[in-house]
């Protein structure tokens, strides 16, 4: 019997932990929604490099840094990303507020 409430348990806890996994993926595809809306593509990017920056938050949504993690390569394209970031400023915030992360890595590449 006890056996049987600690295997409940368990699985209890893993789909709690997919529900809040599956609101938080939501919330970042929100995010990047929004940013990729802002960015002004440079007209010479060929192929479809990815930049990746690190973004940190407040809990309002408001961008306090936009760091370049990774190049794309492209200085136009990764500088074009920067400022989308900064121009989607405040981002939107989670449905649930304890889904909220303070710093994001977000990644974009021009044909996603």
């Amino acid at each position: 019997m006890e056996r049987e409430r600690t295997q409940i348990r368990e699985q209890l806890a893993r789909d709690a932990g997919a529900a809040s996994a599956k609101a938080l993926a939501g919330w970042v595809d929100k995010v990047r929604a929004k940013i990729r809306s802002n960015i002004v593509m440079p007209p010479d990017i060929k192929g479809n490099p990815e930049a990746i920056f690190d973004v940190v938050q407040l809990p309002s949504g408001d961008v306090l840094t936009a760091t370049l993690r990774k190049s794309s390569g492209h200085g136009a394209y990764d500088r074009a990303v920067e400022n989308a970031i900064r121009k989607s400023s405040p981002l939107p915030r989670p449905d649930r507020a304890e889904l909220f992360v303070r710093q994001l890595e977000l990644k974009f590449r021009p044909l996603d």
